[in-house]
């Protein structure tokens, strides 16, 4: 009743302040509308309206006229902000009557025109700010940002400012015209005539609106420091809405030319950077987005359609030349704009003429603008002559090869200068261009010739976006050999010294060549090639590089048959190769390789024959950097590969092999710098693995040498740390033809362990090439360490052990390698020479520091160890566990020293007796409960030493506190083993809270610990309040575990009803859906810990049992009001739980408040997340929810079948929706979610297909019944009932198409779906389908329809 009645007199102190609006002269009219605002943003709207239109009335009557104090007014944003209220308030009908009465159309007009007149201001303000501060009372927040003084409304930031608000007044009010929204249709349908009959009545009016509020737009760009804000966002729909009132006559597209086009192209060009223009700084990209593609449906709707209507009438674009002259001043931005849009408009495809009249269209409209951009300097012109073909590329609207040529010949090919980047576009456009004209295409191939820059990316533009395509281009013209050719000459024209610098020479060239080969000639087309080549006046480096590239390609017995004999003729036969770099002269080599890959043993031995003489030079003295000596020796492989095995020269391959690999090694050794020689190593370690496999002594010999150079490339890896020399070494290890040979594994394995192993006097442990050992052992597979090698390790390990932990001690580099390899030796059971427990100790004791790394590898290696000697059943087991556990008894735990190790193996010990079925057999013996006593009293000191240091470790390092967090790890393992506290003084426990208390706030992970070891054991000192207090503590970037162990620790003592009440106090709380994620975490931990009551609890006891029903029901109404992506995923994966794992519990209001919640989060007022990659997270969320409700509630929905469709058309409309259109004017598609920040992908669109398959192809399981008829399957009734209303979600996918563009992936994605919807929809439901469409969806549905009859429809055998 309070409530009421202060709502009362606030509406009553309203209505006082309107009738005393007048009567009170002492106040200015600016004082007099701010006080207005304030009682009326105070006062709660009621069905009454008298008062707002009293507000409109007085409003309108100082706002009329031209006075200051009318312009004062009028100018005033808080006068639009009043009326951006009332318009709502006012029912439409009345509202648009009393507008008409009120002459706002005028008054609106002769606003904006105040608005676009700005003046400087004439002095300095001293009180005004640009920004808004966060004040209580909205009172100051627009004192604070609006000034009152007319000067400064009059400054361009005012007007500005003032705009503003009028944007939000009209955009209120078209709202209020829209008949589609909210209820009562019939009566808002007369009310939004009214008001739209306010705009169309006068459409110079109108039209002067429009275009002063498009200038407005343009003009903003500059004013705001940030260009664009999110209160920008309607502008452009404001305008788009109002020009489209209008009523339509001939002159509409001359009055948008005038009119509209200019500003239009100025806010594109600037929002784009395009044309010279920088581009405006925008406070969120999102809304420029929106802006262009707004600005561009508006350009295409208003202009380009009915200029392109009027072309295919009488092919009239004069038009278009009068918007351009408007655009003078940046005339390369206007082509650039006015071109995107007349190329992307898209044509009508059920019309057969639409292409050709396109065509036509584009040549008319790219011929025009040519013509239009001459003023512009060269360079300017190029780059937007080049922008305009880029989008004809895209948007498949070519100019014809006339207008391309003139384009080539007048603006790229200029007397001594070349345009590279325009030819490219031309040839993207339309390679014919060049193909059918001979003497163009020798021009542009003469220039490359000559082209003598060394900058990378023009020779690349020349190469990828030229040459190439070219290439493809003759090939599909079939004429790859007539490129062959002019490509020969081409290199044929290049001087011999100089041939491996010039373009045609690069390698992307022949790789176009080779995979085009063989489909674009054939066996008899390449040996006529290959004889024009045979000429003897036939340069010898442009044969080579031409080779080279048909070699490549050749891979079919046809054409080696063909190309054989005559490839070996042009490459071997009486060649001198004289005065050629060694680059090209290494492409014979390469070429000899490849026709030894393909010929007979009787060839390969004619080919050998006239190779070996020179191969054996070139291998003798050949210098290693030279590339003719790589590809000789890649080439000498491929030979005996083709002699292998038993060939006949095999053994002169193989010798001439080996000794170049000696000479190799030797330089290895010699030479520091191993860049040089790099491709050799890996060229040996991934190929030549192959051939070491033979029963021969060759290939002894060589496996020798491989790994020799494996161990001196090895000793070079830790030494300087290269990345690629691991790679190398990997690749030899982890070779495919490595894997099975033994010998050559035992050869390289043994390098490294004789090494480490051999030593006598000094241990391999801790030579300076240690850590490079160690590392290649790491890089061995598991298989490679057989039980012999790890006994070696282990054994060798214990012989050196004190050096190595005194050198460990000096490098934590080489102790985690230490450990990581006898990690990887133990997790394999290994039980070596002289193995016993004071091994462990040892390690544990010496090397276990203030590395977390180092102690985690220790901790390992103590539990696999330990586990292995409990499980195992071995004599040797006895007497080590029994040492172990004498070990641990007799720790002194007086002193200080070594508590870290003392723990790590009382623990190890505790944890593999508790863990192992086999404990029992040496429970005689051992007894496990005096172990875990000693670990609990040495838990009790290591606490209470930390605690007594309470003052200097509340403020410690996270890096620092080691001995906490293994006190806290042996007081888990206790928990484990029993269920005794570990009890502490009084004290010392006070001490630990206050340090936990002091980490969490830190947001220190082991506070977290802490305060759940004091959770668990000692339950009487921890409340709900101080729960709820840590939980809040809880950011988002911790581990979620963390927050689970504390509620285990939590609730582990209390009963039911205990939990009961602490979940309903989270859930009540309001605190789940944004701040601290703790609380969240805890409700899903609870949920996740319940196991439901037992059936046999009379109500007295389960009274207090969890309402799971109710607490689904409170978090799904959360759902859409998650503050940040983490909230959602938890509060969704709540859900999930709750519907899958305690089914029973829920109801069906949960059902239909689950599906509600779906549609509400694919709102206007879902949550706002604006995170990257937010949008897929949230809809795979969503539809997981509405799967789950399918697959396991699929009963639930009979009855109640609407809710779940209208969950679908949401997902639906927010799989196709695209939030850089986000049009206005959309009949179907409702406004886009605010995490929706950018389009959903086809994965998402496969998991709405299976939602759909889910309806309409259930599974027996989901749909079965406790009680059903024989007769009747329970899935044929379901898809029936299904048949009946889903073609509704067909019919808003047809509409959707025709409202937004819908990417080819996901409409194949979808269409598994929309078969299945077809095929359970019976006859009746497709007539009415087909009814409820327009013709445009009609044809949609036409060719939907008939795909399904082609590929979707099941016709049996």
């Amino acid at each position: 009743m309070e409530v009421d009645s202060d709502s009362g007199s606030r509406r009553l102190a309203l209505i006082k302040a309107v009738r005393s609006l007048d009567e009170e002269e002492t106040l200015t009219l600016p004082d007099k509308i701010q006080r207005l605002w304030v009682l009326f943003s105070a006062t709660k709207s009621t069905r009454l309206h008298g008062v707002e239109e009293n507000i409109l009335r007085w409003l309108f009557k100082h706002m009329s006229g031209n006075t200051d104090d009318a312009e004062l007014v009028r100018r005033y944003p808080l006068t639009w902000s009043i009326l951006s209220h009332v318009f709502p308030k006012i029912p439409p009908q009345t509202l648009g009557r009393s507008l008409a009465s009120l002459r706002f159309v005028s008054v609106l007009n002769q606003t904006l025109g105040d608005v676009t007149t700005a003046r400087r201001k004439p002095t300095e303000s001293q009180g005004q700010t640009n920004g808004v501060a966060p004040e209580k009372t909205k009172k100051r927040k627009r004192r604070e940002e609006f000034p009152s003084d007319i000067e400064e409304l009059r400054t361009p930031e005012g007007c500005i400012k003032s705009a503003t608000e009028v944007f939000g007044a009209l955009s209120s009010l078209l709202d209020q015209g829209d008949h589609r929204a909210g209820l009562n249709a019939p009566e808002r349908r007369v009310g939004a005539e009214h008001i739209k009959s306010l705009f169309s009545s006068s459409n110079e009016e109108t039209r002067d609106i429009s275009a002063r509020l498009i200038l407005t737009c343009d003009r903003s760009l500059s004013v705001f420091d940030k260009g664009l804000s999110r209160d920008q966002e309607q502008w452009i729909g404001v305008i788009t809405n109002l020009w489209n009132l209008r009523l339509r006559n001939n002159d509409d597209i001359l009055e948008f030319a005038r009119h509209m086009y200019v500003p239009v192209c100025s806010i594109q060009t600037r929002l784009r950077g395009i044309a010279g223009v920088a581009p405006v700084p925008v406070a969120s990209n999102t809304i420029k987005n929106i802006w262009i593609r707004q600005l561009e449906q508006f350009l295409s709707t208003y202009f380009i359609r009915p200029a392109r209507h009027i072309f295919t009438i009488d092919e009239n674009v004069e038009v278009l030349e009068t918007a351009l002259e408007g655009t003078k001043r940046n005339i390369g931005g206007s082509a650039i704009i006015l071109w995107d849009v007349a190329a992307r408009t898209p044509r009508d495809s059920s019309n057969p003429k639409s292409k050709s009249e396109h065509s036509s269209w584009a040549q008319s409209v790219f011929e025009t603008l040519l013509n239009a951009i001459q003023p512009l300097e060269t360079l300017n012109r190029n780059q937007v002559i080049a922008q305009l073909l880029d989008t004809a590329t895209q948007t498949d609207s070519i100019p014809n090869t006339t207008a391309l040529r003139a384009v080539c010949r007048e603006y790229a090919l200029i007397t001594g200068e070349t345009n590279w980047n325009l030819i490219a576009k031309i040839v993207a456009c339309d390679a014919d261009v060049f193909l059918m004209d001979d003497v163009l295409i020798n021009d542009v191939f003469s220039r490359i010739s000559s082209h003598s820059s060394q900058d990378p990316i023009t020779r690349d533009t020349i190469v990828t976006d030229i040459i190439l395509p070219l290439e493809g281009a003759f090939a599909k013209a079939r004429n790859f050999s007539g490129f062959i050719e002019k490509w020969y000459e081409c290199l044929c024209k290049s001087a011999g010294d100089s041939l491996d610098q010039t373009i045609w020479f690069d390698a992307k060239i022949r790789q176009r060549l080779a995979s085009i080969l063989q489909s674009a000639l054939t066996s008899a087309q390449l040996l006529r090639v290959l004889e024009r080549l045979d000429a003897p006046d036939a340069h010898d480096g442009a044969l080579l590089v031409v080779l080279d590239g048909i070699s490549a390609g050749i891979s079919e017995e046809d054409f080696f048959k063909n190309a054989d004999s005559k490839i070996f003729g042009l490459v071997l036969k009486n060649k001198a190769y004289e005065n050629l770099s060694p680059s090209v002269l290494s492409l014979r080599w390469r070429i000899a390789g490849r026709m030894a890959s393909w010929e007979t043993s009787d060839e390969v031995e004619r080919l050998w024959a006239e190779l070996k003489p020179t191969i054996k030079r070139i291998l003798k003295k050949g210098a290693l950097s030279d590339p003719e000596t790589f590809e000789a020796f890649s080439c000498c492989h491929t030979l005996w590969l083709a002699k292998y095995p038993g060939g006949r020269h095999e053994a002169d391959l193989a010798k001439l092999t080996c000794s170049f690999l000696e000479r190799l090694i030797s330089k290895i050794k010699t030479n520091n710098d191993l860049s040089t020689y790099q491709p050799y190593v890996d060229f040996v370690f991934r190929c030549l693995p192959k051939l070491a496999g033979l029963p021969k002594q060759e290939a002894n010999n060589l496996a020798n040498l491989i790994v020799d150079l494996f161990w001196h490339v090895g000793q070079r890896f830790t030494a300087e740390g290269d990345t690629q020399l691991g790679n190398l070494l990997r690749s030899v290890i982890h070779n495919f033809d490595c894997e099975d040979e033994e010998a050559l594994v035992d050869a390289l394995i043994s390098q490294p362990l004789d090494a480490l192993d051999s030593a006598e006097a000094q241990s391999g442990w801790t030579r300076p090439q240690s850590l490079s050992l160690l590392l290649i052992l790491l890089e061995f597979p598991r298989e490679a360490l057989t039980k012999g090698r790890r006994k070696r390790i282990m054994s060798s390990w214990k012989k050196w052990r004190s050096a190595i932990t005194t050198h460990a001690s000096q490098d934590s580099r080489f102790a985690v390698a230490v450990l990581r390899l006898l990690v990887r030796v133990m997790q394999q059971p290994t039980f070596y020479e002289g193995m016993e427990f004071d091994d462990l100790v040892y390690i544990s004791s010496n090397m276990a520091g203030d590395d977390e790394i180092i102690v985690a590898l220790i901790e390992k290696l103590i539990d696999l160890t330990l586990r292995q000697m409990v499980a195992s059943a071995e004599g040797n087991s006895m007497a080590y566990l029994s040492d172990a556990s004498n070990f641990v008894k007799s720790l002194d735990l007086k002193g200080s020293g070594h508590t870290t190790s003392k723990i790590l193996l009382a623990k190890g010990l505790v944890s593999a007796f508790h863990n192992s079925p086999s404990s029992k057999l040496y429970s005689s013996t051992i007894s496990l409960d005096e172990i875990t006593q000693k670990l609990e009293q040495m838990v009790q000191i290591s606490l209470s030493q930390f605690a007594s240091e309470s003052k200097r470790t509340e403020t410690a390092a996270e890096e620092t506190l080691l001995p906490l967090s293994m006190a806290l790890r042996g007081a888990a393992c206790i928990a484990e083993v029993q269920d005794k506290l570990i009890e502490l003084p009084e004290r010392k426990t006070r001490q630990l809270e206050s340090i936990s208390t002091s980490y969490m706030s830190r947001e220190i992970n082991i506070g977290w610990k802490l305060q759940a070891f004091l959770s668990r054991n000692y339950p009487d000192r921890c409340n709900e309040a101080a729960l709820f207090t840590q939980l809040e503590q809880a950011s988002q970037a911790i581990e979620e575990d963390l927050v689970c162990d504390l509620v285990d620790a939590f609730v582990k003592t209390k009963d039911n009803d205990a939990r009961a009440r602490l979940l309903g106090e989270l859930v009540g709380s309001g605190k789940l859906s944004a701040g601290p994620i703790g609380p969240l975490l805890a409700v899903r931990r609870l949920i996740e810990l319940h196991q439901g009551h037992s059936a046999s609890l009379s109500n007295d006891e389960n009274h207090d049992i969890i309402d799971l029903a109710a607490v689904h029901e409170r978090l799904a109404s959360q759902l859409s009001q998650a503050g940040s992506l983490h909230h959602f995923k938890l509060l969704s994966d709540t859900l999930v739980l709750l519907l899958e794992k305690h089914a029973n519990s829920m109801t069906q209001f949960n059902i239909g408040t689950t599906l509600s919640s779906i549609v509400h989060a694919c709102s206007r007022a879902g949550p706002r997340i604006q995170t990257p990659k937010a949008a897929g997270e949230i809809y795979e969320k969503l539809y997981k929810l509405v799967s789950l409700v399918l697959k396991r509630h699929r009963l639930r929905l009979r009855g109640h079948f609407p809710i779940l469709l209208t969950a679908l058309r949401a997902l639906l409309s927010t799989l196709l929706a695209d939030p850089s259109s986000s049009t206005t004017n959309t009949l179907h598609s409702q406004a886009r979610p605010p995490w929706l920040e950018s389009r959903l992908q086809s994965r998402h669109a496969e998991r709405f297909t299976r939602l759909l398959t889910l309806i309409c192809e259930p599974s027996a399981a989901s749909v079965a019944r406790g009680r059903s008829n024989k007769l009747d399957s329970a899935t044929d009734a379901a898809k029936r009932a299904a048949g009946q209303d889903m073609f509704t979600i067909l019919e808003l996918y047809i509409k959707l198409q025709l409202e937004v563009a819908v990417p080819r992936d996901i409409r194949k994605a979808l269409e598994p779906g929309v078969y299945s919807v077809l095929d359970v929809t019976p006859q009746g439901g497709r007539r009415v389908l087909n009814e409820s469409l327009d013709a445009n969806g009609r044809a949609i549905f036409r060719q939907m329809f008939a795909d399904y009859k082609k590929f979707g429809k099941w016709a049996g055998v």
